[in-house]
Formats: structure tokens, sequence, C-alpha cells
């Protein structure tokens, strides 16, 4: 089969790691049988973010390196005054986070030349080439941006936000906003009280309900049905939706899936590959001696937020999604290591152009196959019937 040049990248977090991301796309580019020069659709979440947003904006996988080598990821900590034990830790009481991060976002808006997601439509117009993950953990959803963020409100803001006029930093901020270390980002969800839900589907009756979902499902009504009637909150209820924004890695850190989502029944037009990491440290290494030292409750806690971050998305790790990731080793490199050596650097560097020459030399597109078992040269599915007997054939 014709080797094609162009893929579409899902990128993990993982920190400062997220620069041996950047070595596997440079081994990509520079493979003399099987390059990859042109990212069509990326993804990512925390750091992952960061390396798709650059990618969907037009920078190539050398920009991508010389970006991340140059970057000081430690000016990225922006504690109070009185520095990240003092400072940080007031901040953490009042904010929920040691660091502000808008250092971050700041640096990221003037690297994107304060780029919004208009700038990464498809050649349609229907959607976006660009996709971040990030959560509501208020809401206890997982959130694709810049999908979902027409359920929300800016804080102070009458109106939902609009995607296409929302800057693609922001997006990114929310993704990386690792709990504890960053402060959350605090969104309003736009939301209407559903009176009667009428003859849709999926609504809640005498409850709030996304606007957006009203306006959907009342649209999808065959005529002659009765719409949902609803009306807008009060005061008191709007102090409700107030919605608690943090790093996409917390849910699902590695969203392989997300193209296959947008496509499937499709024709199969490019492969999508997975870019991750295995060893290093996880977030909070250096803070580990001191953990060790709180209560259980503290530590049980603590616990299970780095268990959150990595079991779902290892466990998650079919055939269809092992013979498309790229797995690049971090050493002994930890997430929030932001004063990295050059020794470090080159490290990482290495390890991702290794990676990939690695996972090229044995890959092949008729072995290739996605969430749904579709290889290249599947016919797409007519019918649901259809997308059965192909998925059971494949079982």
């Amino acid at each position: 089969m014709e080797w094609i040049d162009e893929a579409d990248g899902v990128f993990r977090g993982g920190g400062v790691k997220g620069l041996g991301l950047a070595g596997a796309l440079l081994g990509f580019a520079q493979h003399p049988t099987k390059p990859v020069h042109t990212w069509v659709n990326v993804a990512g979440a925390s750091a992952g973010a960061i390396i798709a947003c650059y990618l969907a904006t037009g920078h190539d996988a050398k920009d991508m390196v010389e970006l991340m080598k140059k970057t000081k990821f430690g000016s990225f900590q922006d504690f109070p005054p009185g520095g990240e034990y003092l400072g940080g830790f007031f901040n953490l009481v009042r904010k929920h986070g040691l660091a502000h991060g808008e250092a971050f976002r700041i640096w990221f808006d003037d690297e994107l030349d304060h780029a919004t997601f208009a700038t990464t439509k498809t050649k349609d117009g229907k959607g976006w080439r660009l996709k971040l993950i990030a959560v509501d953990a208020t809401n206890k959803a997982l959130l694709v941006l810049p999908d979902d963020l027409a359920r929300y409100r800016l804080p102070g803001a009458s109106a939902a936000i609009v995607p296409d006029e929302f800057p693609i930093a922001s997006a990114a901020r929310m993704s990386m906003s690792i709990p504890y270390f960053f402060e959350p980002v605090t969104l309003v969800r736009d939301r209407v009280f559903v009176i009667d839900a009428g003859d849709t589907d999926g609504l809640v009756a005498k409850a709030p309900n996304d606007r957006l979902d009203v306006q959907r499902a009342n649209d999808a009504l065959p005529a002659g049905r009765k719409a949902a009637t609803t009306r807008e909150l009060t005061a008191q209820e709007w102090k409700l939706q107030v919605s608690t924004i943090i790093d996409g890695g917390t849910l699902s850190n590695f969203p392989v899936w997300l193209f296959d989502v947008d496509t499937a029944g499709g024709p199969l037009t490019r492969p999508t590959f997975g870019f991750t990491l295995t060893g290093g440290k996880g977030v909070g290494a250096g803070l580990n001696k001191v953990v060790a030292r709180l209560p259980w409750a503290a530590r049980f806690g603590y616990q299970i937020f780095q268990t959150a971050q990595e079991a779902w998305d290892a466990r998650f790790v079919s055939n269809s999604t092992r013979v498309r990731t790229i797995a690049v080793d971090a050493g002994t490199i930890g997430t929030t290591q932001f004063n990295l050596t050059a020794a470090d650097q080159k490290l990482l560097i290495d390890n991702g152009i290794a990676a990939v020459d690695r996972f090229l030399d044995r890959f092949t597109l008729a072995d290739y196959v996605n969430t749904y078992g579709r290889h290249f040269g599947d016919r797409p599915a007519t019918d649901g019937k259809a997308a059965e007997k192909e998925l059971a054939g494949t079982a």
C-alpha cells in the first residue's frame, strides 16, 4: 500500500516530558521511507495540548523542538509574593493552586500570535482541526475544546462563548491546569431551566439543562411534536452554575480515540498516530517526601489523584491503540521538573527520534486499525447493522 505522508496526531500529557514527543515529531519528519510532513488534525491533553496547538497554527516539527528547547519552563511557576512555599501555600488555600498560571497563558498567546480557534477550522467549515481535552470537575464532565466551549459563559458575560472567537492559548491553559499546582480556570455553565421537557429526549424536566442541549433537542423534533418549554435562571440559580475547569489529563491523558469518533463510518483518508510517554516521574515528584509525612487521609487522596491521571488510559490501550502508538521513554524526568538541563533535553529528543524509528520499521498501513476495527481499504459502513457486522468481524 502506498505510503501517505500526512496524518492526524494525538499527544499525551506529561509536563516538561513533552519534549520527548517533540523529538518524535522530528523523527517522523526526517524518516527516509515513511515520513509524515503534514499533521492535519491534532489533539492533546495537558502538555500534549501545547504541541497540538503549535502544529495546528502552522508550525512544523523542527519549530516545535526549537520552541521547547528554548522555553524556560521554570518561568511558568508564577507563584505569588513569598515564593512557592509561603505565597504558594496561601494561594493554594485561596485560589486552589500554588501558581497563578497566567505566565504560561500570556507566553503561549504571544507564541501563537494571538490565534483563535477560527484559524483551525476544517476545510468544510463545520468543525476544527484542533481538539484539546479539559475536565469540568464541578459537573464531572470530560470536555473536548473548542466543541464544548459553547456550553459555557465567561464569568460576568451575558452570552455563551463563541468557539471561533476564543483564544487557543486560553483553552490550552485550561487543559494544562495541573490540580493544586496551577489555579483552576473558572467558567459559568450556560443553562436554562426546563419547565416541561415535552416530547424531547435526554432533557431533565424541572431542572437546569445546557441551553445548547435544549436547542438541539427541540430542533430534532418531528413536525407536530411538543417542544420543551424553558425559563431563564434566577440569580441564585446562576450562582450554582460556576464550574471549575482543570487539567484534561485528570480523566484522559491520551485521547487517541478523538478523530475516530469524528469519522466513524466514513472512509479512512489518513492514519491517526498516538504519541505517549513511558517512565519518568509524575506530577509533584519533588513533593513525594513531604506527602509521605502527611496524615493517611492526605496521602490516600494524593494516590487517588495520581491513579486517576494514569490508570484509565493505561487500561484502555486496546490493540487498535497499540498498533498506532509511539511510546517515548522519559527516563527519570519528572512532569514538573521545569529546569531541564541540556543533557535532559537531548535525552528526551533522542529518545523520541529513536522511538519513531523503531515504530516505523515495523509499521505498515495494511496493519493499521482504528477504534472501530477499520483498516485502510475498508468500505464505509452504510447503516447501523453494517457497522455492527464490521465490528463483530474484528472482535
